[in-house]
């Protein structure tokens, strides 16, 4: 087996293990990956980005439908969207690069305040690219919500 750091998405904020208030916007830069709209037409080098906080990405080649489970989008077309994505399991989708988050789960996966955060690529049709992965950590100040 071969491994190698991919190295073309730097996160810039929030830096490692920085303390943060609300909202967080958490920005990188991303190389030789051309960002599009969800739903646009698959092609090699292009897609979209999932932030995923306080929990780990599917697995590669996984749809994001892949996250949904009991059948919470039986029948609805669509589903899931990204506010079901947002709202229910704290999973952000954007073709830019940054995406603010106005609010973090009580207690973070790390403990207390602590949250850590993956930016993973998705193509167009919804399912992730490779198994690169992206992460930071950060504290927020004060209450989350």
């Amino acid at each position: 087996m071969s491994f190698r750091q991919d190295k073309r998405l730097k996160i810039l904020s929030p830096s490692a293990n920085k303390t943060v208030r609300l909202p967080v916007t958490v920005s990188w830069t991303m190389r030789d990956f051309t960002a599009v709209r969800p739903g646009s037409p698959v092609r090699t080098g292009t897609g979209y980005y999932a932030i995923f906080l306080d929990k780990y990405p599917m697995a590669p080649g996984k749809g994001l439908d892949s996250l949904v489970k009991n059948g919470d989008c039986a029948g609805v077309a669509g589903c899931p969207d990204a506010g079901y994505l947002a709202e229910r399991l704290h999973v952000f989708v954007t073709s830019r690069t940054s995406y603010t988050i106005n609010s973090v789960p009580s207690s973070g996966t790390l403990g207390g305040s602590s949250h850590y955060l993956t930016v993973i690529l998705i193509d167009g049709a919804g399912r992730r690219i490779g198994d690169s992965a992206w992460t930071t950590s950060f504290t927020v100040k004060g209450a989350a919500s």
